[in-house]
């Protein structure tokens, strides 16, 4: 899941669209735990959510900076 963030949020016109996923994670971390009331599965669901929204977060910031590659830049080098 962190992969298909990752391929969403770089993409220069998936911002809505790359902030479904991060937002649907984290609502399901805390459906797990009131659900079940375990912390180790809440751990287990929290942490790839933390990183979804570490990856959104940095994808957005290299395309707001200009860092990201953009397919063609990459397919010429």
């Amino acid at each position: 899941m962190v992969f298909i963030e990752g391929i969403v949020a770089s993409r220069p016109n998936g911002k809505w669209t790359g902030i479904i996923l991060p937002v649907l994670m984290l609502v399901l971390s805390f459906w797990v735990f009131f659900m079940w009331k375990n912390a180790i599965y809440f751990i287990l669901v929290l942490v790839p959510a933390l990183l979804c929204c570490f990856i959104y977060y940095f994808c957005r910031r290299s395309i707001k900076n200009g860092t990201a590659l953009s397919l063609s830049e990459e397919e010429l080098s």
